[in-house]
């Protein structure tokens, strides 16, 4: 009973009937992102580049995805690991050659750069498009979402994965297009997640007052923005894999499961 009084995880659609949901550690793991896209890229961009862009007429395009490379590469610390891995090598073959030994210098470091993000982007369009590449999302998500469509719960994506990159998944998950069932998708165009301002410029977008949000994320720095934006109910995922909590993650309703914010509406 005490567990029930002290519980301050709002109800939808009691509290609030828009969501707004972050994905990695919250409707997908993130061990995804690490486990399966980013091998996914690494293992599979000298395909994509013989398939797609390996013909006479593509030389073009693939000095153009080459060049943005190098460009990412220069943007970097001359004492950076990545410089470094890629001045030990003598000799390019070729521009296809040249991007494959970019990316793996980029990516064995972890580096975040557009010309790398675009390729990327680009490696799993086409692995989800074979359908060796299926979108996680967990167990709970779709009987969520169901659930939302009958409540007449508005449920929109932020994240900062690209717009793009959010329908790729989605629309290739593991139990179907889930694409049909969000109203917005939202980057970081939108502004930086861990940005008050981003979360009022979300609200103006989808027509709302921030106080009619109920949002959702497993990033205590995300839920302290919108908190300041005066975001009615953030609200922490916790998730397996996902960052132990501080102090600051236990201010906000904590929940295990997207199921624990489907009320009965009265």
């Amino acid at each position: 009973a005490k567990d029930l009084t002290e519980n301050t995880v709002p109800i939808l659609p009691r509290d609030a009937k828009i969501l707004l949901l972050d994905i990695e550690g919250c409707t997908t793991a993130i061990s995804f992102v690490h486990d399966v896209l980013f091998p996914f890229a690494l293992n599979n961009v000298e395909k994509y580049l013989n398939d797609e862009v390996g013909g006479d007429d593509k030389k073009e395009e693939l000095a153009a995805i080459a060049s943005s490379l190098v460009e990412d590469v220069g943007k970097l610390d001359e004492s950076h690991p990545t410089v470094k891995a890629i001045g030990e090598i003598k000799e390019f073959t070729n521009d296809k050659h040249k991007i494959v030994e970019y990316v793996k210098a980029l990516m064995s470091n972890d580096v975040k750069a557009t010309g790398l993000k675009s390729l990327q982007g680009k490696v799993w369009k086409a692995g989800y498009a074979s359908g060796e590449l299926k979108g996680h999302v967990y167990d709970d998500f779709k009987f969520m979402l169901d659930w939302c469509k009958g409540q007449n719960i508005s449920v929109n994506i932020y994240s900062s994965g690209s717009i793009g990159a959010q329908k790729l998944l989605f629309g290739h998950s593991d139990v179907g297009d889930l694409c049909p069932c969000f109203d917005h998708h939202f980057d970081t165009t939108s502004g930086g997640k861990k940005e008050a301002i981003s979360y009022k410029n979300i609200a103006e977008a989808m027509g709302v007052e921030p106080k009619e949000i109920c949002f959702i994320s497993d990033a205590e720095a995300e839920l302290v923005a919108a908190r300041e934006a005066g975001v009615g109910f953030p609200v922490m995922s916790v998730r397996p894999g996902n960052k132990p909590l501080t102090d600051v993650g236990r201010e906000f309703p904590i929940i295990y499961s997207l199921l624990q914010v489907c009320g009965s509406g009265s």
